[in-house]
C-alpha cells in the first residue's frame, strides 16, 4: 500500500459513496485508475465492506466486555457470534480471553436479556461480564460524526447528574 492508497482510504472513510470519478479528480488520476486502485484494495482485504451509518435516536447502544476462562474463550466467542441478533460488532483484544461486543436495540429489555443469556449460557466459561450503555457518540469517523469541542456548560458530568453529591 502506498501514499495514493492511503489517500483513497482517507477519502472513502468519510464518504463510501464517492464515485470513482470524484476520487480520481481528488487525486489527479483517471476514473479507471481510481477504480483499479480500489479493486486492488478490495482484493487485498484492506477494504472489506461499504456500510451505511443510520442514526436512530430510538436505539440504545451497549458495550459489553466479557472475560472468559482460557478453555472457554472459543465457546463464548462462537456463542456471541452466532446466537445473538442484537450484536453489531465483536472484538477480541490483547487482554487475554477478553471479548468486547457492541449491541444495539430499540428496547432496553432486549439488551438486558442478551446479557442474561450470554451469562447463563456461558456458564463457568465466563469469569466476568461488564456492560455500559452509550449516552452519546462524540466522534465516529466511519459514521460521519466529527468531534466538536464543547464548553463545560454544554456537558453533563457524573457530579451534575447526582446534583453535585459525591458518593451517592
Amino acid at each position: 500500500m502506498d501514499k495514493t492508497d492511503e489517500k483513497i482510504l482517507g477519502l472513502i472513510k468519510g464518504n463510501a459513496r464517492m464515485s470513482y470519478q470524484e476520487i480520481g479528480d481528488e487525486l489527479g488520476m483517471s476514473r479507471v485508475g481510481a477504480k483499479k486502485r480500489i479493486d486492488k484494495l478490495e482484493k487485498a482485504g484492506i477494504i472489506r465492506q461499504y456500510n451505511t451509518y443510520i442514526k436512530r435516536d430510538d436505539e440504545i447502544t451497549m458495550l459489553i466486555d466479557i472475560m472468559t476462562t482460557s478453555d472457554g474463550f472459543e465457546r463464548v466467542l462462537d456463542y456471541v457470534a452466532t446466537r445473538t441478533a442484537f450484536v453489531r460488532q465483536i472484538f477480541t483484544t490483547h487482554k487475554e480471553n477478553h471479548i468486547h461486543l457492541v449491541a444495539v436495540s430499540k428496547y432496553p429489555q432486549d439488551l438486558k436479556y442478551l446479557v442474561k443469556m450470554i451469562n447463563k449460557d456461558g456458564g463457568e466459561d465466563i469469569l466476568e461480564i461488564h456492560c455500559r450503555q452509550i449516552r452519546e457518540i462524540i466522534k465516529d469517523v466511519y459514521g460521519g460524526i466529527e468531534y466538536e469541542h464543547r464548553s463545560e456548560s454544554d456537558t453533563v458530568t457524573d457530579n451534575r447528574a447526582d446534583n453535585g453529591k459525591k458518593g451517592t
